[in-house]
């Protein structure tokens, strides 16, 4: 029992704190407590924080309202600073080009101004017109053109790596950028596959009837039995609508190739080609004067007699 009561005393170390507090009266250790509770409470609620944020935002609603009292008793003037800020742009430094472009523009706004007579109208219209041919070359050097390339060009019959719907020419196109030619592809808004204006308007003013014939005969290379049993007809009707719509397009487009002729303006090959080879025929046919289609899978009668005396 001895034993026990010993270690019992010597493991019952007091602190020195305690110690202090023992000695201290009742009042001072009761002030010590709060204080220290009080401190504790501080530092876990974050009272401090809240403070500083709670001083921020008051500063920071001061600053907003001292800033629109003095907005309201010293309004800024915006116009005036856009005019200053104009100024310095004129102020500025310009390079060549830009006051080129500025002198010639200044330059055709007198020239307007002062028109008066019908000759100063037309000058004023050429230069409008020269202006406009400029900014078409411009955006077409921009433009991804596929020109006359056909769409089978350079396509693998029998591919072994690439998948043969990715070697179809459409998806190449798509690849390469030449979407406009998918978003176009169709009777009703092939019209748009052309640059040249008249030919896009002679298109685009045919019959729905006409557009459909032309486009799975002219882009979609059908034959005149396979257009004949997807449209329920005969396939000599469709040679017969064929005709009349070649004969139609090509009888205005001889009249509009002459008139551009007589203009002054210059032909390409194809179309001087085309002037040349429908006008024979105007003379000698009239009204019925037609190129016809070559007919690719039979030969020609010249080719055969020739192949004939020569096998002879």
């Amino acid at each position: 029992m001895d034993l026990w009561e010993d270690e019992l005393l010597l493991d019952d170390d007091f602190s020195d704190e305690e110690e202090e507090s023992e000695e201290l009266s009742e009042d001072e250790a009761l002030d010590l407590a709060e204080d220290g509770f009080a401190d504790w409470a501080d530092a876990s609620d974050g009272a401090p924080e809240d403070e500083r944020l709670e001083e921020a935002l008051a500063e920071e609603r001061t600053l907003e309202l001292e800033s629109e009292l003095e907005q309201d008793e010293h309004p800024r003037d915006y116009a005036a600073e856009l005019e200053d800020e104009d100024e310095e742009d004129e102020a500025a430094p310009k390079s060549d080009k830009r006051l080129k472009r500025e002198i010639l523009a200044e330059a055709l706004k007198r020239t307007e101004e002062s028109a008066r007579t019908l000759k100063d109208f037309q000058g004023v219209i050429a230069e409008w017109d020269r202006l406009d041919r400029n900014r078409e070359r411009r955006e077409r050097d921009h433009e991804n053109l596929r020109g006359d390339v056909p769409l089978e060009f350079q396509a693998v019959p029998e591919p072994r790596i690439v998948p043969v719907w990715m070697n179809d020419p459409e998806y190449r196109q798509l690849c390469s950028g030449f979407f406009l030619d998918i978003l176009f592809d169709c009777p009703y808004e092939m019209h748009e596959l052309t640059a040249n204006e008249f030919i896009s308007d002679m298109v685009r003013d045919l019959s729905e009837e006409h557009k459909e014939v032309l486009y799975f005969l002219s882009l979609r290379l059908y034959s005149a039995t396979k257009l004949a049993a997807l449209r329920g007809q005969s396939d000599r009707n469709i040679r017969k609508l064929r005709l009349t719509i070649h004969k139609k397009l090509q009888r205005a487009f001889y009249q509009h190739l002459q008139e551009k002729q007589e203009a002054g303006g210059s032909l390409t090959l194809r179309e001087q080609e085309f002037f040349r080879v429908f006008g024979e025929l105007l003379q000698t046919m009239g009204k019925n004067a037609v190129i016809r289609p070559e007919n690719k899978t039979k030969p020609r009668k010249k080719k055969a007699a020739l192949d004939e005396a020569k096998g002879g």
